[in-house]
């Protein structure tokens, strides 16, 4: 059966590889198969096309498109022609995000997010967080929103980002949307081999007013894809780090509310 325009396209990704044979290796498919695939006289099977998509950084379904629109796809251009010619501002830093859709699918939806905070003694932020994908990158936003206990005072906080992974960390880098003088980072990885429900890590940064940076553990609690969001919002908020709403296992994590001397408010309350 003939599959011409995944042959084509299968032949342009392996037109930027070392060697077809080298291909194959990484792959673990055999190189007389490969060459089938390659020449549109065999299609892979579900499975070898899912192997073939995820060692080249994209979905199986992308090899359907037309050639044209294959080789200007996001995921295809700076794998093919290079991070210079596919995109001449995006060198270097930027590309350590892309190609990340497929390692870091597994982990796109919604987060609740727990972090010390010393903008308030003894207390914890739970902030709303959002991992999903475009244009060839996984993007997280993030909204913080506390009430002073004092006074009754709203505090809100938006963060734009992205999202990449080396070896099983998650390195995730945000902007301060609204008051535009921050930028935090966080890494991350799973509480347990397999285990999705929870990641934990440390989260720093520091705003253009404050010379002390902050740092924090923190906790990604994974709430799934489709969720509820006015259920998700009435839980974001300052918790006591003794309150019993907050999730056991979160609050194991944090610590008990122990921190460094060097810690500093991670949302703008100026």
């Amino acid at each position: 059966m003939k599959s011409t325009g995944l042959a084509e396209n299968l032949r342009l990704l392996c037109s930027a590889e070392p060697s077809i044979s080298a291909v194959c290796r990484q792959i673990g498919i055999n190189r007389q198969q490969f060459n089938k695939y390659l020449n549109g006289t065999s299609r892979p099977s579900a499975t070898n096309l899912r192997r073939i998509a995820f060692h080249f950084g994209i979905r199986p379904a992308e090899f359907m498109l037309p050639p044209d629109e294959f080789e200007a796809h996001p995921s295809v251009a700076g794998r093919v022609l290079g991070a210079a010619q596919a995109h001449p501002a995006k060198l270097g830093f930027d590309s350590a995000f892309r190609g990340q859709t497929v390692p870091l699918r597994r982990y796109l939806g919604y987060y609740l997010s727990y972090f010390l905070t010393e903008s308030w003694d003894n207390s914890v932020i739970c902030a709303m967080v959002r991992l999903d994908e475009r244009d060839g990158y996984v993007r997280c936003k993030s909204l913080e929103r506390s009430v002073d206990p004092e006074d009754g005072s709203l505090y809100l906080s938006k963060y734009d980002g992205r999202v990449a992974m080396l070896g099983n960390r998650i390195f995730v880098l945000e902007f301060q949307s609204l008051a535009r003088d921050a930028l935090v980072e966080t890494v991350l990885y799973p509480v347990g081999r397999g285990q999705l429900g929870y990641l934990r890590g440390t989260t720093f940064g520091i705003t253009s007013r404050q010379r002390t940076p902050f740092t924090s553990p923190i906790v990604w609690h994974f709430l799934g894809v489709n969720v509820d969001l006015r259920k998700m919002m009435r839980k974001v908020g300052r918790y006591d780090v003794s309150s019993p709403l907050l999730d056991h296992r979160v609050s194991n994590i944090l610590g008990g509310g122990q921190r460094s001397d060097s810690v500093t408010q991670r949302s703008r309350r100026d």
